[in-house]
C-alpha cells in the first residue's frame, strides 16, 4: 500500500459517498407536488384567530419598518401583528406604538429565537400564527391563501417559498442582478415541492403558518438546536402531525447581502443539521419517523458535499502529478463516446429539471466556494465542537462590503497548482513519448476547474451596493398632480393632474414616462392609498420621442411611509431583481459571468 494506493482508496470512498448523496437527492426529485389553495367551506362559521409574529434581535429600523407595515396590511379580520423584540430596544417599543402593533419582550433572553417564540406562545390565545423573520414583508393575501389548508385537522405547518427583493451575494458579486435565479430558488421552488410529495416538507422558520395547538402538543419550539425550525418539523412529524408546502410567493425578503452574512447563515444551517442528527428526535434515533423522513432529513449534503467538492478541485493536480488513473480508457473513442456525453448530461440535467434555477458554472463555482468553509463546519459539527450560540444574519445598514481571504487564497493556490500540474504532465508525457489516453481527459478536467476557480475568485469579493432601496416593477398608470409655480412665501396649490406610466418604484424614488407636451414640473405629488406623497424631479431624458423621468419620493410622515410601503410590498409587483430564467437564459448568464470574471 503505497501513497498512490491510499489516494485511490480515498477517492473511491469519497466518490461512493457522493454517489449516495446524489442518489438520495435524485430519489427525492422523482416526485413533486404543486398545491393549490382549496376553496374555503367555513361559510358562516366563526373565523379562527390569526397573529403575525415578527421575532427580532438587532435588525435596524429600515429593515423592520417594511416587515411590520406590510404585515399590518394583510387582509384578514381581527388580525394582530406582534413584534417580538429580544433586544429590549426602547426606540422600537415607541415605534410599535406609532405603528399600532403589539410590542412583546421578555425579562430573560435564553434559547435565542426559539426562546423568544416560546415566550409569545405562552401568552397567545390565537388559533394560528404566521412567523416572519424581521427582514421579510408579508403580502396582503398571505392568510387568505394559507389558512384554508388547515381544514385538515392534522396539518401543523404550511411553509411557503422564501423569495427576495434584493440581489443575493452571487447575483451581486457577479454583476448578474435578476438575470439568474437567486441561490435559494432551487431549494424553495423545486426541492421543497418534491419533499412535500414525500410528506417531508419542512418548516424554514419564516414565511409559514403554524397551528398553535400542534406547537403546544410538542412542548413549543424546541431549543436543543440552533436550527429550531428543522427540529420543530421532526418533532411534529414524530407526533403524528403533517407539514405541507405551498409553492406560491406570498412574501418577499432580504437575501444575505455579503459573503460574511452568507457564511454566518450557512454555518448555522450546517452545524444545526448535523447537531440534530445526534439528538433523540433526530433522523437517526427517532423510531416514529418513516424511512423517507429519516433519509431526507439526514444531513448528507452537509456531511459529504464539501469534501467531494474539495476532492474534485484537487483531482487534476493529484492525478497529473502522481500518475493516479481515475478511469480506464482503452481507446480514444471511449473519451468522446462515453466520458464527454456523461459530463455534459450531468452538467445540464439539473438545470433542465429545475427550469433554469440551477446555472451550471455559477452554481458549481458556489459549491466550491462553500466547500472551503463548510468542510470545517461539518467536522466541527461531527466532533460536537460547534458553537451553540445562535448568530443572527446581519441585514440592512449592518452590512458592509467584505471579502473572504481564506477562500480567496485557497482558490488562488489551487489555480496555481492546477496550472503547474497541466504543464508538468504535458512535459512528462512529451518526454516519455507514450500516449496516455487518459491525459486529454485530465487536462480537460483541469481547464474545467480553472474556469470554475475564475468565477469563484470573483464570488468571494463583495461588490459595493449602490442602491439604498430596491426597486419594484410597477408598469401601471398612476396620477401625478403638478403644482403652480409660487413665491417662497405662498403655499403650493394643485394645478393639474397628469396620468403617467410608472416603470418602477422603490421606497425613495420612482421612474416614469411623461407623455404630456407640457414641460415637466419640478414639484409634483403622487397619491397612493388616499395619501399624497411629494415628488422632487431629479433627472429626465428623452427616449424614442417620450420623456423618461426619475423623481425622489418625499414620504416623511408615518402615514406616508405606511401607504408607500404597503403599496410596494402588497404582492402586486415583482421586485426588479427577480426573474424566471429558462435553461437557455441560465446558460447565457453563465457565459456572461465567465466573461466578466475573465
Amino acid at each position: 500500500f503505497g501513497p498512490t494506493t491510499w489516494l485511490a482508496w480515498t477517492y473511491l470512498v469519497i466518490e461512493t459517498l457522493a454517489l449516495l448523496e446524489s442518489g438520495v437527492f435524485w430519489l427525492s426529485l422523482s416526485r413533486t407536488l404543486e398545491r393549490v389553495t382549496p376553496t374555503s367551506t367555513q361559510g358562516g362559521v366563526e373565523q379562527p384567530s390569526v397573529e403575525i409574529w415578527i421575532p427580532t434581535y438587532r435588525e435596524p429600523f429600515e429593515v423592520l419598518e417594511k416587515s411590520v407595515l406590510a404585515a399590518k396590511a394583510v387582509d384578514y379580520p381581527g388580525l394582530r401583528v406582534k413584534v417580538l423584540d429580544d433586544g429590549n430596544r426602547p426606540w422600537l417599543e415607541e415605534r410599535c406604538r406609532v405603528w399600532q402593533v403589539d410590542y412583546v419582550t421578555r425579562p430573560e433572553h435564553t434559547h435565542a429565537k426559539a426562546g423568544n417564540l416560546n415566550h409569545s406562545l405562552a401568552l397567545t390565545t390565537a388559533d394560528f400564527i404566521v412567523t416572519m423573520d424581521a427582514d421579510f414583508a408579508t403580502h396582503r393575501d398571505f392568510v387568505r391563501a394559507t389558512l384554508p389548508f388547515f381544514a385538515d385537522p392534522r396539518l401543523a405547518v404550511l411553509q411557503t417559498p422564501q423569495t427576495f427583493y434584493n440581489p443575493d451575494m452571487v447575483q451581486q458579486n457577479l454583476g448578474l442582478g435578476g438575470g439568474v435565479a437567486d441561490e435559494q430558488a432551487l431549494f424553495f421552488r423545486e426541492i421543497q415541492p418534491a419533499r412535500d410529495a414525500w410528506g417531508c416538507a419542512f418548516y424554514c422558520g419564516s414565511c409559514a403558518m403554524l397551528r398553535t395547538a400542534a406547537l403546544r402538543d410538542i412542548g413549543g419550539f424546541p431549543s436543543e438546536s440552533i436550527t429550531e425550525d428543522q427540529l420543530t418539523t421532526l418533532k411534529l412529524m414524530a407526533n403524528g402531525w403533517t407539514t405541507q408546502f405551498l409553492n406560491r410567493q406570498l412574501s418577499v425578503g432580504l437575501a444575505a447581502e455579503s459573503i460574511d452574512a452568507f457564511f454566518i447563515q450557512r454555518d448555522r444551517w450546517c452545524k444545526g443539521a448535523i447537531e440534530i442528527m445526534f439528538l433523540a428526535d433526530g433522523p437517526l434515533r427517532n423510531p416514529q419517523l418513516s424511512l423517507m423522513q429519516r433519509l431526507l432529513y439526514m444531513p448528507f449534503y452537509w456531511l459529504i458535499n464539501p469534501f467531494f467538492q474539495l476532492a474534485m478541485m484537487l483531482a487534476p493536480v493529484v492525478c497529473l502529478m502522481t500518475g493516479l488513473s481515475i478511469m480506464r480508457i482503452e481507446q480514444t473513442s471511449d473519451l468522446y463516446m462515453l466520458v464527454m456525453p456523461t459530463v455534459v448530461v450531468n452538467l445540464f440535467s439539473l438545470s433542465w429539471i429545475s427550469r433554469g434555477r440551477y446555472s451550471p458554472i455559477i452554481s458549481s463555482s458556489l459549491s466550491m466556494v462553500m466547500a472551503v468553509r463548510m468542510a470545517r463546519s461539518a467536522v466541527a459539527g461531527v466532533l460536537r465542537r460547534s458553537s451553540t450560540v445562535f448568530k443572527v444574519t446581519p441585514k440592512g445598514s449592518q452590512i458592509s462590503a467584505s471579502s473572504d481571504h481564506l477562500i480567496f487564497r485557497t482558490i488562488l493556490g489551487l489555480t496555481v497548482l492546477t496550472l503547474v500540474a497541466i504543464v508538468y504532465a504535458g512535459w512528462v508525457n512529451q518526454q516519455a513519448g507514450a500516449a496516455d489516453l487518459a491525459m486529454p481527459w485530465l487536462i480537460f478536467l483541469g481547464v474545467f476547474n480553472l474556469l470554475h476557480f475564475l468565477v469563484a475568485l470573483v464570488l468571494v469579493k463583495d461588490r459595493p451596493r449602490l442602491r439604498s432601496e430596491e426597486r419594484f416593477q410597477i408598469d401601471a398608470s398612476l396620477n401625478l398632480t403638478s403644482y403652480e409655480p409660487q413665491d417662497s412665501g405662498r403655499l403650493a396649490t394643485p394645478y393639474q393632474v397628469h396620468t403617467v406610466q410608472v416603470i418602477d418604484m422603490s421606497a425613495n424614488g420612482l421612474r416614469f414616462i411623461w407623455r404630456s407636451p407640457q414641460p415637466l414640473p419640478e414639484r409634483m405629488s403622487l397619491e397612493i392609498g388616499g395619501v399624497a406623497l411629494g415628488l422632487r424631479l431629479q433627472r429626465q431624458a428623452s427616449q424614442d420621442g417620450v420623456v423618461v423621468a426619475v423623481a425622489h419620493i418625499l414620504a416623511e410622515s408615518p402615514d406616508q411611509r405606511e401607504a408607500l410601503i404597503q403599496f410596494l410590498f402588497s404582492g402586486r409587483f415583482e421586485p426588479v431583481v427577480q426573474s424566471k430564467p429558462g435553461l437557455i437564459g441560465a446558460l447565457k448568464q453563465t457565459a456572461r459571468a465567465v466573461l466578466s470574471a475573465s
